[in-house]
């Protein structure tokens, strides 16, 4: 099976029940395409129903639950306005919130590889110049993302589409103001065998409407546009660009330029949202709590990774992640969590021989 129907298939073993939680807001961890989640263990976790001794607080170490990541709300630290929160969005660049769906949308997508389109925009020097006078780059950016969706729906497709800003450092140097340019990945054929959906030219046509809506005319765009197929993994296409953080706009930040950077560092269409967060499953406290317990022999084991965030916030709490490595780890590991048949040595002796069977 591929990732879409592991995760599936895992989804109602993981799953807590609500009167385990009590209350439903509380969030809980979660299983994503990443095969990653995030928690944070701290001395104000009160012992859930099943743990302990009359409700007693015998585990300590173990506060709220996340799969935030390391923002500050996540942390549960003040989102109020002051005087270091910047103007507008943007300005740090791409936010990790951003990257993580981005990264869960590129492990679903992923499995259909050769039928993946990459396109790259790079808009000539005039119509960034004229995008900077307007003010008018977040309109471009959100037009491309809707007229492509139109285009692929037209073509009998399923608009899955995600895409990511980024300024290019080489261009940016030589020009004196920040110089974007988008990577896009989407679904462009219906199979293997079929053609592509889309013309480069239907593509630079894209580009022309999307400047049209930003009050900008259109100049000779044969050379903005570059589409190729997804031939290797779709998210090392992507990898370098998903990295870069504030570094590459701080400098033009205040700037007579500062139109040119991007108000949104990435993008993706509703059909794709609505795809990967139905591969985002809830995971049960007790699971949680018992495998933060076996955490050291898991890893020896091969079955997982655990790494200790490393947060910017001093006063945050002690956040771990865990990179569950494969999907039929975590059958593995779930299988021993319900039969509460926790035996190192044996599965050392046995070379992992027990079998996930969802």
């Amino acid at each position: 099976m591929g990732l879409s129907a592991d995760l599936l298939a895992l989804g109602p073993a993981l799953e807590p029940e609500e009167a385990q939680w009590g209350d439903p807001e509380l969030p809980t961890a979660q299983l994503c395409p990443r095969l990653r989640t995030t928690y944070s263990p701290r001395a104000s976790w009160v012992e859930w129903k099943g743990f302990g001794a009359e409700k007693a607080p015998s585990m300590p170490e173990w506060a709220r639950v996340w799969d935030c990541g390391p923002t500050a709300e996540a942390l549960g630290l003040s989102l109020a306005p002051n005087s270091e929160r910047p103007d507008r969005y943007g300005l740090n660049g791409l936010p990790a919130k951003g990257r993580k769906q981005v990264w869960r949308a590129l492990a679903l997508l992923e499995e259909m590889r050769p039928l993946l389109s990459f396109w790259t925009i790079s808009l000539p020097s005039e119509s960034l110049t004229a995008l900077d006078r307007a003010g008018t780059l977040p309109a471009f950016q959100d037009r491309v993302r809707q007229e492509l969706s139109r285009l692929l729906k037209r073509a009998g497709l399923p608009d899955l589409v995600v895409g990511v800003a980024e300024l290019q450092p080489k261009r940016s140097r030589v020009e004196g103001r920040p110089c974007p340019h988008w990577h896009i990945v989407f679904q462009g054929r219906k199979t293997r065998g079929s053609g592509w959906a889309l013309s480069p030219e239907q593509l630079d046509g894209v580009i022309a409407a999307a400047l049209a809506s930003a009050g900008v005319r259109a100049p000779d765009l044969r050379s903005a546009g570059n589409v190729q197929q997804v031939k290797k993994s779709v998210r090392a296409y992507l990898s370098k660009y998903m990295t870069k953080g504030s570094g590459d706009c701080a400098e033009w930040v205040g700037s007579s330029h500062e139109n040119l950077i991007p108000h949104q560092w990435w993008f993706w269409t509703r059909r794709l949202r609505s795809w990967v967060l139905g591969h985002v499953f809830p995971i049960a406290f007790p699971f949680l709590a018992w495998v933060h317990l076996h955490r050291q022999e898991l890893e020896e084991l091969g079955l997982a990774r655990w790494r200790l965030l490393d947060l910017p916030d001093p006063r945050a709490p002690l956040t771990y992640e865990i990179n569950w490595l494969e999907c039929a780890n975590v059958g593995q590991i779930v299988y021993l969590w319900q039969t509460d048949s926790w035996d190192a040595e044996w599965l050392r002796q046995s070379r992992l021989s027990l079998k996930w069977q969802p």
